[in-house]
């Protein structure tokens, strides 16, 4: 017998350590891949790894150097690895989140979370720490909530990856949604472990429990790192045919009007007569025109692309005095009336290149398309900050967008009408703008009556 527990007692110190180990390897492997790839979600699922591997060295110091102390070392110990428990619950949770919304979490509530789990996490091991008479309430409190937790948020976690069709569908989602909610099955076998010897009942942990919860994790790993090279290779496909798209489309924009410019100088020097003269040259100024603006907005996608990031403080007056600047000589922009009051906290951080971008398309775009029919034709523009996020406004009572429409807006080479003057590339680029800031953007508009473009930039 005192050979088979010290057997038990080294094997179920090689597990503790084993999955410390793990841990610790997939908490760097994701925060490689997180630097690797940029992909927010995989930072947070780095620190879930990392917040297992603190769990389970305290687990297994507690377990094997400080099971018969009291001193406050254990119960220290103790609360760091029941917040450990809970902190990986809670970040693999937010990692979801983050993947699917691609978008951060609000910061504010994330501490108020925080807060609420350090105290659980302080209550779960303090309570009935000093009466011995109520080991199972005991169990109940420390190792009951964190099998609890830890079974609820992996099921919930697991269901969400097999459901959402954001993911590839590729074998690694199928492997980590399988991956989540066996270990959840196992967790929450646990919890009932706990509840059953709390009403004097016997009911065993499988020995074969352990090893199973080893290779569980590590399939979970090699499932995230599956599913994020077959998110990436269908990114890779998606780009791959936007590019070819690109080409072919600009190709044929950039030759039309080349063709007619030709047709056109010919037919004007075979009519050399002054007013027809005056008419044919006017025609090729409008097609020169045409394919300036093809040019300039394949320029703009360009430089867009391949500029890194540089992060700075703008004024939001300076980059729309700069943006009016530009577009007052564009046709109708005298007529139109801007709507801005100006302030000294209209400040942010961000890219001046890429706001600029997108600022110069949407007012662009704003006189282009609006209605000078009506009494008080105007280009309103917001600025609202709410902590470290903003959102800037861009509103107009102009055509509108007819509603069938407004899901493709921002899709390379879509036109809303047969009759739009511009090359189809302008709120594409907008987008792509937003993507190198880690911005946003939305739109909600009515035919005949004007659209609303709402940016959100985040740590801005």
């Amino acid at each position: 017998m005192g050979l088979n527990l010290a057997d038990n007692t080294v094997r179920l110190l090689y597990l503790y350590l084993a999955q410390c180990i793990l841990g610790g390897i997939l908490f760097f492997m994701f925060r490689h891949f997180g630097i690797l790839y940029r992909r927010r979600f995989l930072y947070t699922w780095a620190l879930s790894w990392g917040a297992f591997a603190v769990y389970m060295a305290c687990t297994g110091v507690v377990a094997f150097y400080l099971a018969q102390s009291q001193s406050p070392v254990r119960l220290i110990t103790s609360v760091v690895g029941q917040m450990s428990c809970f902190l990986q619950v809670l970040w693999v949770l937010r990692g979801t989140y983050e993947l699917i919304t691609e978008r951060a979490f609000n910061r504010r509530q994330f501490k108020v979370i925080l807060l609420a789990v350090f105290c659980i996490a302080v209550a779960s091991v303090i309570l009935f720490s000093q009466n011995v008479q109520n080991a199972n309430l005991r169990h109940l409190a420390r190792v009951g909530s964190r099998t609890l937790a830890m079974g609820s948020g992996f099921l919930f976690t697991g269901i969400v990856v097999l459901r959402n069709r954001k993911f590839s569908r590729g074998l690694g989602q199928r492997m980590l949604a399988a991956s989540f909610i066996i270990f959840s099955v196992y967790q929450l076998y646990y919890f009932a472990e706990v509840v059953v010897n709390l009403a004097d009942q016997r009911m065993e942990v499988p020995g074969f429990f352990g090893v199973a919860d080893l290779l569980l994790i590590a399939l979970m790993g090699m499932s995230m790192v599956i599913w994020l090279l077959e998110d990436e290779r269908e990114k890779l496909g998606r780009s791959n045919k936007e590019l070819d798209m690109f080409l072919y489309n600009t190709s044929h924009d950039l030759r039309a009007p080349i063709a007619s410019i030709l047709g056109l100088t010919y037919l004007g020097k075979l009519e050399f007569e002054e007013e027809r003269a005056r008419m044919f040259m006017d025609m090729i100024e409008a097609r020169i025109k045409k394919l300036d603006m093809v040019i300039g907005d394949i320029l703009s996608l360009s430089r867009s692309k391949k500029t890194e990031p540089r992060m700075e403080e703008l004024c939001l007056k300076d980059l729309v005095d700069e943006t009016i600047t530009d577009i007052k000589f564009n046709k109708g922009a005298s007529a139109i009336e801007l709507d801005y009051n100006p302030s000294v906290a209209d400040v942010f951080v961000s890219d001046y290149n890429q706001i600029k971008i997108v600022l110069n398309n949407l007012l662009a775009n704003a006189v282009k398309y609006h209605n000078l029919d009506q009494p008080r034709p105007y280009i309103r523009i917001g600025f609202i900050r709410s902590d470290d996020q903003v959102e800037i406004i861009v509103e107009d009572n102009g055509q509108g967008i007819p509603e069938e429409s407004l899901p493709r807006i921002f899709e390379m080479f879509y036109r809303a009408s047969v009759n739009t003057e511009g090359t189809g590339l302008g709120l594409y680029i907008v987008r792509e703008a937003l993507n190198k800031v880690k911005g946003t953007i939305d739109v909600t508009s009515e035919l005949g009556k004007g659209s609303i473009f709402r940016i959100q930039l985040e740590n801005a």
